[in-house]
């Protein structure tokens, strides 16, 4: 099989990649689900986002959504159902994007 990149010929991803960053979120209040903005050179608005922390997690703030607000800025939902103020842990993050083909969206699998 080879290996790198490969075309595909069907479907509505014009490409899908992983990135590694480093990110500090803020803390979240008690009982709040806020979005905290950060700088991600290259997303564009439209890529689909996936978020995953790469370390183990000592904390009970969730990650509930991640999303592309505008260009270059990622925007991520923590949610902290205790009664108390928390900070999500800062650190390496795994981002997967999903980049569709522009102007070819879906509603079923073809």
């Amino acid at each position: 099989m080879p290996q790198g990149p490969q075309i595909v010929t069907f479907g509505n991803i014009q490409s899908s990649f992983i990135l590694i960053v480093n990110l500090t979120p803020a803390a979240t209040g008690a009982g709040l689900t806020v979005e905290q903005t950060f700088t991600v050179p290259g997303l564009q608005v439209g890529d689909i986002l996936s978020v995953s922390p790469q370390f183990a997690l000592t904390t009970l703030v969730t990650i509930e959504n991640a999303r592309v607000s505008a260009n270059n800025v990622m925007s991520v939902a923590f949610n902290n159902s205790t009664a108390g103020g928390l900070t999500y842990q800062s650190g390496s993050f795994a981002i997967e994007v999903n980049r569709p083909y522009p102007g070819l969206a879906m509603s079923s699998i073809q």
